[in-house]
């Protein structure tokens, strides 16, 4: 699987503020979610989510986002995690390059999040509305999200088919 992630940061009147594009590290946590649901266990990937640590992008054993200070920026304030409404999640074959591109798409409201940013995942939130597991993260160079502005998150993720040569 292969993901990637463009953030816009957007004022009050529309114009792009800040634009980040990196590539994703599918989690262990990520893993293990992928795998339950073969078996109709746990939850989907459901919200996407934002945080303040900067700790290596490819440390698979984060399982979750933090909101904490960093140095002399204090924790974000405001919810940090956003729905992804169904409606914003498409689905395309692409038969010649052999993957399944699933491409999702988040917005995080003005009043959320505000403060500085430095990394994002999609997340499992369980039906008791509080158990989070990360699937997926990155880190990028910090954003700055005034309580004036909206965060949107495009997400794509591939899933190839075929023959993937890899052992057990």
């Amino acid at each position: 699987m292969r993901g990637h992630l463009q953030l816009e940061l957007r004022d009050e009147s529309g114009g792009v503020i800040a634009r980040r594009a990196v590539w994703n590290t599918v989690m262990q946590s990520g893993a293990s979610i992928v795998a339950e649901l073969f078996a109709g266990q746990g939850a989907p990937i459901s919200h996407m989510g934002v945080g303040t640590s900067d700790l290596a992008p490819d440390d698979t054993a984060v399982t979750t986002l933090a909101n904490e200070p960093v140095g002399e920026s204090p924790a974000l304030v405001g919810e940090t995690l956003t729905p992804i409404v169904p409606a914003s999640v498409t689905f395309e074959t692409d038969s010649v390059k052999r993957h399944i591109r699933v491409r999702l798409r988040a917005t995080l409201p003005a009043e959320a999040a505000v403060g500085r940013i430095r990394e994002a995942g999609l997340i499992s939130l369980a039906p008791d509305g509080v158990t989070a597991r990360l699937y997926n993260r990155v880190t990028f160079a910090p954003i700055d999200k005034g309580d004036d502005h909206e965060l949107s998150l495009f997400w794509e993720v591939a899933f190839p088919f075929g023959d993937l040569s890899f052992s057990f």
